[in-house]
């Protein structure tokens, strides 16, 4: 590094170092007593906000992994390469299946950079934000039992936890049911459909929720319906709800995966690329694998208030600064802008592994430009584990996400350790994924 001008020179002579930015070794178990080391490893906006004053931080810091999609995925992507575009209205057109615009490492390797995005692209932002909708994930996402945590006062008061299951099957754009048809259902019109039900407290229980997402999203708006115990009927809800409040959490449908969304209702712009500190192979067994008789496929029985706090998190008791290990990714950092005036949002930042296109943290800032919300998620590697359903996926696996509203000083903590990637049938995702079941057993 060249230091140039006289000042420079008088800081040299004088026996002044230039800041240095610290790192992170694998085997090294990261402290509030060191806390500095992760400076330049967690976003800065972040750092300030949830490591800096946390007393218990705890993280360990392990080695770099390659995860690298299933080979039908990368067959798509090599199949299909430079062919996607967008439309006027920042659709995504002329798409099979795989990774759209080549970003990805792996992606650029295998169709030999013949149409590797330019960072001069007005709509490189909005290019890879339709990548990440249509990362590689297997059929979709089952997770059979679940609990999620309702904190207040900074995590200092508990009001109650809820548990349930919650399924996302995707219906179209398969690389998994190659070389055959990418749809899984012939001709059909959805994008995924998922089904969310909630059997604890008894004040939720019987709580569902069923949303459709249509491949024409512009012109053919989600449809949802929910099943509300107290009026003992379904409800239709209106598609500008996905920023809305789900069960009373900060959690939002549009928020889901750090977003879930129409990718076209927002500018993106693509803020940088940096080496990250992110959860991908948690080896924790955490809610609800330490319940007894868990079971892959269903809730075998209801966990305790014990067995879901057998983990620990914080800060606000929701994020995963403590008991967790770590490695250093590959990071995007995505700027998100929402187009509706109406959005609870300013705008936000998301950032997402470059290799996966994983959701992994985002900071959502309000009307005012404040810090409103943060998302933290963990995973798990398909391979790795003993969940059944998952081995043979290669693909990461969501096992526990968080929120937190700075300025309500409320959080939500998921988990969901036996989360899986099982696949489903055509006849048998037709029969889940039905109005009927809403009102089945009510």
């Amino acid at each position: 590094m060249r230091v140039r001008g006289f000042g420079a020179c008088l800081l040299l002579l004088g026996g002044l170092a230039l800041p240095v930015r610290a790192d992170v070794t694998p085997g090294e178990v990261v402290t509030a007593a060191d806390r500095e080391k992760l400076r330049g490893v967690v976003p800065d906006e972040l750092y300030a906000l949830a490591v800096q004053n946390f007393p218990e931080l705890r993280m360990r810091i392990t080695a770099t992994r390659d995860y690298p999609p299933h080979p039908k995925y990368v067959e798509a992507t090599v199949k299909g390469a430079c062919q996607p575009a967008l439309t006027p209205d920042g659709e995504l057109a002329n798409y099979g299946a795989g990774q759209p615009f080549p970003y990805s490492e792996w992606a650029k390797e295998a169709t030999h950079h013949a149409c590797d995005l330019s960072p001069a692209d007005p709509q490189l932002g909005t290019k890879i934000a339709w990548d990440i909708n249509w990362r590689w994930q297997s059929s979709g996402i089952n997770s059979p039992h679940f609990g999620q945590s309702f904190w207040r006062a900074k995590g200092d008061n508990t009001w109650k936890v809820a548990q349930g299951s919650y399924r996302r099957t995707y219906f179209s754009h398969r690389a998994d049911l190659l070389p055959g048809s990418t749809d899984l259902i012939p001709g059909t019109d959805v994008e995924f459909a998922e089904y969310t039900e909630i059997v604890d407290p008894y004040d939720l229980r019987g709580t569902a929720f069923l949303t459709y997402r249509y491949l024409d999203s512009v012109h053919h708006e989600d449809q949802a319906w929910a099943y509300v115990p107290d009026l003992r009927r379904v409800r239709r809800m209106a598609p500008t709800q996905k920023s809305d409040s789900i069960l009373g959490s900060d959690y939002t449908m549009e928020d889901l995966a750090l977003f879930s969304g129409y990718v076209w209702e927002h500018d993106w712009k693509l803020l940088g690329e940096s080496t990250l500190l992110a959860v991908m192979d948690s080896d924790r067994v955490c809610f609800p694998e330490n319940v007894k008789g868990w079971q892959a496929d269903g809730i075998g029985q209801l966990g305790t208030r014990e067995e879901f706090d057998a983990c620990p998190f914080g800060p606000y008791k929701a994020l995963p600064l403590v008991g967790e290990r770590w490695q250093k990714r590959k990071v995007l950092a995505l700027e998100q802008i929402p187009k509706r005036p109406d959005h609870p949002y300013s705008k936000r930042i998301l950032w997402y592994d470059k290799e996966t296109l994983t959701p992994l943290m985002s900071l959502a800032y309000d009307r005012e430009g404040k810090p409103f919300r943060v998302m933290w998620y963990i995973y798990r590697w398909s391979e790795d584990g003993k969940i059944p359903g998952n081995e043979g996926k290669f693909a990461p696996v969501m096992t526990a996400s968080s929120v937190v509203n700075l300025r309500d000083h409320v959080s939500n903590l998921f988990e969901g350790y036996t989360t899986n990637l099982m696949t489903f049938s055509a006849q048998e995702t037709k029969k889940y994924f039905d109005t009927t079941r809403l009102k089945a057993g009510h």
